[in-house]
């Protein structure tokens, strides 16, 4: 198989994660229905180019965050089931990133928004 057909093969696990994390994850689905409204808001408040790349590059880092700690706490449980201190510190940690981007996506959207809102 050549190469680069070999790479476009590739994403296909990729795209199968993306799916999975949607299907299964009702953190996701929340996140995304976060997304949905943010995209209608940005159409209806016909915002700037600038917020426009903004609030995209935070859904994007928000599910990117998402999908990795469900990956984490999806390899810990592998691991064990039974409670461990070591493997809560890392669910905690794992956890703890989503929450802070979620956490600034929240601070970007007053700022982007209120502009709109109010002027």
């Amino acid at each position: 198989m050549n190469p680069f057909k070999k790479h476009l093969n590739s994403y296909k696990y990729s795209v199968n994660g993306i799916w999975l994390a949607f299907r299964y994850e009702a953190n996701m689905r929340f996140h995304l229905a976060a997304a949905l409204i943010v995209i209608l808001l940005n159409f209806q408040l016909h915002v700037s180019k600038i917020d426009w790349i903004t609030t995209l590059i935070l859904i994007g880092l928000a599910w990117m965050a998402e999908i990795f700690n469900t990956a984490i706490e999806k390899l810990a449980d592998r691991v064990t089931k039974e409670q461990d201190p070591l493997i809560g510190k890392v669910k905690d940690l794992s956890s703890g990133g989503v929450l802070i981007i979620c956490i600034f996506a929240v601070v970007c959207a007053v700022i982007i928004y209120l502009p709109y809102l109010v002027g």
